[in-house]
């Protein structure tokens, strides 16, 4: 599978008192690594245009080590699984030069339209990530 690496660097809102970054913050770089997947091939506001929204339906995460103020961390994105309905993507999230691991998680997210009500993808959609998708995805 192909992956793609997002940056983020660590600011003081991002921590506690301790200077040790919040557990949420965590699901906004997963967020912005999946916005960053997707603007590469199509980006959510196209998406969105075609009534397509792409809720998280469910998350699995582990902490590792702690993400401390003013690091640099890296969010590595790999698609997992991509069918009609739904998208699985892992993240790995890791200091600035990838010698140690803070979190890994997954997400699954499902095709809805913007009532909330599931929604296929169309074939020439899919096709879009063509070599992103293996053929076990299709």
């Amino acid at each position: 599978m192909k992956e793609k690496i997002s940056e983020h660097r660590i600011y003081y809102y991002d921590t506690d008192k301790m200077g040790v970054v919040y557990h949420s913050n965590y699901l906004k770089w997963m967020e912005a690594a999946r916005t960053d997947f997707f603007r590469d091939r199509l980006p959510y506001s196209t998406l969105e245009e075609m009534g397509v929204m792409l809720p998280v339906k469910t998350l699995n995460i582990e902490y590792f080590n702690p993400v401390k103020y003013d690091e640099l961390i890296k969010t590595k994105i790999k698609l997992l699984e991509f069918s009609k309905i739904k998208i699985k993507f892992l993240y790995e999230i890791y200091n600035e030069s990838f010698t140690q691991l803070k979190a890994r998680a997954e997400t699954v997210n499902v095709f809805t339209d913007v009532d909330g009500n599931l929604k296929r993808l169309s074939d020439e959609v899919r096709d879009i990530f063509g070599d992103y998708i293996s053929s076990s995805s299709k």
